[in-house]
């Protein structure tokens, strides 16, 4: 026998040797019986358990959680001194990580739910609805950008949301001017003339934050998703009216109702100003998909292109910008109040002032 044969025969040998052993290895476990057959296909069968589907939430009142927070923010540097360095710490990682974009879309999308609370407005939505059908209007609202002002009622209905923004932005300048005033009377204090540290890597850090930008609150996402919400915000920016801020105290149970009573009416809406047109003609675009039902109505995606805009996104990013400057330069503890005030409060306020006169 060759060498080759010798080897053929001897990997077959082998072969078989290996199969056997295998195959009597194979041979002592004893045959399933049809019950546990049984059982061991019904233990592979998957379980299937109930489930319930979470609507999405509405992508206005998300947005303007945003932007409720902010002024959340501002309520409780408002009502509370800095009494010492956590304090003002505190309050720098709370402004200064706000998103300009996110900052921009939550304003606009608050304004939105302002103007969409003109009996008037609504009304008119309606009809256009119920006459030509929704199709023709979300239609409209699409190919023409100034279509959703130019429904009854439209323009007073923007009017009534510019007069919420220059509330709001009266209170950021006062607000501004009360944390201002204490970057000079904490010089009296000690621990407030301590050394500010890095101030370069605080300002890097609060580039980075504010590329995330600042999650919305819980209890303002809430309010804003509460049932009788439009209560209040229908009296934003009305002579005699409290600060919807002071009206939303953060839970859907203890939303402070206005008095309507106690609140006059002659107060003429503010008028868009120069410039400023396709700011208003989002606004009364999404004030017109809320009263229709929001998402329901067209889909999610309309609804947050209506919410970018670029002239007030563009002002906040660069009052953003200052604050981190600000802060660069800065190297002791009582100087941190005075660029709150002047960028992430005043210039923020501008940012919303200038949109009417």
């Amino acid at each position: 026998m060759t060498l080759g044969k010798f080897h053929a025969a001897l990997t077959a040998g082998v072969f078989l040797a290996v199969s056997a052993t295998a195959q009597d290895a194979g041979d002592t476990t004893a045959p399933e019986t049809g019950a546990e057959a049984a059982s061991a296909e019904g233990a592979a069968a998957p379980t299937i358990s109930a489930f319930s589907i979470t609507p999405a939430p509405d992508p206005l009142s998300s947005a303007a959680a945003v932007y409720a927070t902010y002024q959340s923010d501002v309520s409780d540097i408002e009502q509370h001194k800095f009494e010492n360095v956590e304090g003002i710490q505190e309050a720098l990682t709370d402004l200064g990580s706000q998103n300009a974009e996110q900052l921009s879309r939550g304003w606009i999308a608050y304004s939105a739910l302002v103007a969409s609370q003109s009996p008037e407005f609504r009304a008119a939505v309606r009809d256009v609805e119920g006459y030509y059908g929704r199709d023709f209007l979300v239609r409209g609202l699409q190919t023409d950008s100034r279509y959703a002002r130019k429904i009854n009622g439209g323009t007073t209905a923007v009017g009534a949301a510019l007069n919420a923004g220059a509330a709001d932005a009266q209170r950021l300048q006062s607000t501004a001017e009360y944390v201002k005033e204490q970057a000079y009377s904490l010089q009296a204090f000690g621990w407030a003339k301590g050394k500010l540290g890095d101030s370069g890597a605080l300002a890097t850090r609060l580039r980075a934050d504010s590329m995330i930008g600042r999650t919305a609150r819980p209890n303002m996402t809430t309010a804003l998703d509460a049932p009788d919400i439009g209560s209040v915000l229908s009296t934003a920016g009305r002579s005699g009216a409290p600060s919807v801020w002071n009206s939303v105290s953060g839970s859907a149970d203890r939303l402070q109702v206005v008095n309507v009573s106690n609140i006059t009416s002659s107060n003429s809406p503010l008028s868009v100003s120069v410039g400023s047109e396709q700011v208003a003609d989002k606004i009364a675009t999404l004030a017109v998909y809320r009263v229709l039902g929001s998402e329901d109505a067209t889909g999610v995606a309309p609804v947050q292109s209506a919410m970018t805009e670029g002239q007030t996104s563009g002002c906040m990013n660069m009052a953003q910008l200052n604050l981190q400057q600000c802060i660069a330069a800065t190297h002791q503890h009582f100087e941190v109040p005075f660029c709150l005030g002047e960028h992430a409060l005043a210039e923020i306020g501008s940012c919303i002032a200038k949109v009417s006169n």
